[in-house]
């Protein structure tokens, strides 16, 4: 993978994880800062913006019913799986089918942070 960025190869070893759709990294003022996807089909802008919305809401209830910081924010819908994870000034965001296995997708997200972390 000649010329591809430290960010982008963390990334798309996420993304090879079994039923994982796309995987973000998204600034806080809600844009996206690098992508991979397994279908291109996600509206990037609509994502960083509401990612970036609900993730002031749950830090925000942590803070007011002093829960802590999320570590991170679990979303089962009915087609798929999001899970979105604040690392400072950045958000990674992983969508997977519904049908993945949700302990695999939580432990390959927290094995590659620290990789994408520091590649920001």
């Amino acid at each position: 993978m000649a010329g591809v960025t430290p960010l982008k190869r963390a990334l798309t070893d996420l993304s090879r994880v079994q039923g994982v759709q796309g995987v973000f990294v998204v600034s806080k003022e809600g844009f996206t800062i690098e992508s991979v996807t397994a279908s291109g089909a996600f509206d990037e802008e609509a994502l960083a913006a509401m990612v970036t919305a609900a993730m002031g809401s749950v830090e925000a209830m942590g803070k007011e019913l002093e829960l802590g910081k999320p570590e991170i924010i679990t979303v089962e819908y009915s087609g798929s799986i999001t899970l979105v994870s604040d690392i400072g000034e950045h958000v990674v965001v992983l969508v997977a089918e519904r049908g993945a296995v949700l302990g695999r997708l939580r432990y390959e997200l927290k094995k590659q942070l620290p990789r994408i972390r520091s590649a920001l």
